[in-house]
């Protein structure tokens, strides 16, 4: 699903949560929750109780929790993610009606198939890396998670998407390719479940990467595993390096270093 379908669709935390200066009632119910099977705490701090941003936008439009990414619609908001009642109301002027950069404007799924919007990342710089674990290239985990622990402070965050296009060289499920690279390269940088980056079910973030249509300047085919796009705190691509270019190396480092300079 599109953001800006999510966005337009989804519930103005201002319009519902305030209304002649006082606090509206949501139809929220646990039953919204159990039909999930989700605890009703998903949606309330204290079930009846005030909603988060989840809990109301489920309650105003029904639509499944699989679908929403609590993160990012309260960043766009302008709130924290965890506000609850009248403090989840929006301090952004242009909410719910937020323009996102088309490289954000994706949902996917991490590798414990929870709900991601991309969104959630604008403003810091983004390196998306497409990993396998069976690679010439994988020993490369060490350092994107050397980078990540570096420069995360600093605004840098790290996507690893897990794929099989080359030589089956990514054979696990998520559940084993998660095992593996936290077990054996100690990753914390976020991980998403496995997708393709090649062929007629590539995924949509990627064909928008490799598209001369959408992002001509960096556009083709992924050359192997551990291929890295950079995105910039606007969430433009601004560079792309081919598979064997080591995270580690002066020429990736100096882009990372350059992006996380502007503010």
């Amino acid at each position: 699903m599109q953001w800006n379908r999510m966005v337009h669709t989804a519930i103005t935390a201002a319009a519902v949560l305030v209304l002649g200066g006082q606090v509206t009632t949501s139809l929220a119910t646990p039953a919204f929750a159990a039909r999930e099977h989700k605890p009703c705490l998903y949606c309330h701090i204290v079930p009846g109780g005030p909603r988060n941003y989840r809990g109301l936008y489920y309650a105003s439009h029904g639509f499944s929790f699989k679908d929403f990414d609590n993160v990012a619609e309260a960043k766009l908001a302008g709130a924290p993610p965890d506000a609850m009642g009248a403090a989840a109301q929006a301090t952004n002027p242009d909410y719910p009606n937020v323009t996102v950069p088309p490289a954000l404007n994706f949902v996917v799924k991490d590798i414990d198939g929870n709900t991601v919007n991309l969104a959630r990342y604008l403003g810091k710089v983004i390196m998306v890396v497409n990993v396998a674990s069976l690679c010439g290239n994988t020993p490369q985990y060490a350092g994107l998670e050397q980078m990540y622990q570096q420069y995360k402070k600093q605004g840098l965050v790290i996507l690893g998407f897990p794929e099989n296009d080359f030589l089956h060289q990514e054979p696990g499920n998520n559940a084993q390719i998660k095992q593996f690279c936290t077990s054996k390269y100690h990753v914390t940088f976020p991980m998403f479940s496995k997708i393709d980056v090649l062929g007629p079910n590539q995924a949509p973030l990627y064909k928008f990467l490799t598209s001369a249509d959408t992002d001509p300047k960096f556009a083709g085919p992924i050359d192997w595993n551990f291929a890295k796009f950079i995105i910039n705190r606007k969430g433009e691509v601004v560079a792309r390096f081919k598979a064997g270019v080591k995270p580690t190396t002066p020429e990736v480092l100096a882009v990372v270093q350059a992006q996380l300079a502007q503010h």
